[in-house]
């Protein structure tokens, strides 16, 4: 047989809102209640100093700190066993990043180096994807490039750079439209095509 509780019907000591409470809880409160929004907004006002987390101006960078910091502790997907966290607490790392921008993300501006002072920014996530260590780099017009940026400008599938580079794909035919003949070591132009890319 199940227990059976007794509930008295009482008002909030705070705001007047009438709730239900077990008359042993009651008992046991010296017959004052709070009503649950009013507690919690009570324990609210009480905490001194609240951990960024917390902050509605910090909360976006301490997650972003908190983040890159394990990632870097647990070497996530055995990718981060060279990399280094060095700032002593979140405040040294608000000093120098501060608030973290609408749709940016932590990124390190070497993608070799650690998580340090000079070496961390807020990016998006197109700038972070063109910041990772395997990106292929090559010169286009006097500029180097990442590849996918090149492909988009060429209007020419980024899959077909990197087989065409890493077949050995002559830097004159390399950005034409066409066919790399791979065994034959040949390039054929598209009929019509635009040669230059």
């Amino acid at each position: 047989m199940s227990a059976r509780w007794n509930y008295v019907v009482t008002t909030c000591v705070v705001c007047n809102r009438e709730g239900k409470i077990r008359i042993d809880q009651f008992n046991r409160k010296n017959k004052i209640w709070e009503c649950r929004s009013c507690a919690f907004k009570k324990r609210k006002l009480n905490i001194k100093t609240p951990s960024p987390k917390h902050d509605s101006r910090k909360s976006g960078a301490y997650k972003s700190y908190w983040r890159a910091k394990k990632r870097v502790q647990e070497n996530h997907k055995n990718a981060y066993g060279h990399v280094l966290f060095c700032f002593k607490s979140f405040d040294e790392f608000w000093e120098l990043l501060g608030e973290r921008p609408e749709g940016m993300s932590l990124d390190r501006i070497d993608p070799k180096g650690n998580y340090e002072p000079g070496n961390v920014r807020w990016a998006t996530t197109h700038d972070q994807v063109r910041n990772k260590r395997n990106n292929v780099l090559i010169e286009y017009k006097g500029n180097l490039m990442c590849l996918h940026d090149i492909a988009k400008i060429t209007k020419q599938d980024p899959g077909c750079l990197r087989r065409r580079l890493k077949t050995g794909c002559p830097k004159e035919f390399l950005f034409k439209q066409g066919k790399w003949l791979i065994k034959q070591q040949k390039f054929i132009p598209k009929p019509n095509g635009d040669l230059d890319g």
